[in-house]
């Protein structure tokens, strides 16, 4: 399956954060390529947005595409309505948090499905 034309343009992490403070309820899925430099997440990692909407597939469509996704290098993220909640969450425990604070909510969330406690 080619998979290309399932994703959008990529941009850095920092820019997705912003969307999602300024672009509430985009829904994308967004995944990055599994490269060595990519090991850890940055703000300057580049994701990719999942851009169809995949809710009429069936299930062996997107088995499919998940194989495809994978055997072409890349890993998701997470969804920007999570990365929203982690924003909302980490924004109700401290007042302006820098993008490096909001990476590393994101970050542990990513890792451990839970959101960060100051």
């Amino acid at each position: 399956m080619d998979i290309g034309s399932f994703l959008g343009e990529s941009e850095p992490l920092k820019n997705w954060i912003n969307k999602c403070i300024a672009q509430r309820g985009l829904q994308y899925w967004l995944v990055y390529q599994d490269t060595v430099e990519n090991e850890v997440l940055q703000l300057a990692t580049l994701l990719l947005p999942i851009v169809d909407d995949m809710r009429d597939w069936s299930n062996e469509e997107i088995d499919e595409f998940e194989d495809s996704l994978i055997n072409n290098g890349y890993c998701y993220l997470l969804n920007m309505d999570q990365i929203e909640d982690v924003i909302d969450n980490y924004k109700m425990q401290k007042d302006n948090p820098t993008d490096e604070e909001l990476l590393e909510a994101i970050i542990f969330y990513y890792e451990r499905d839970a959101f960060i406690i100051l």
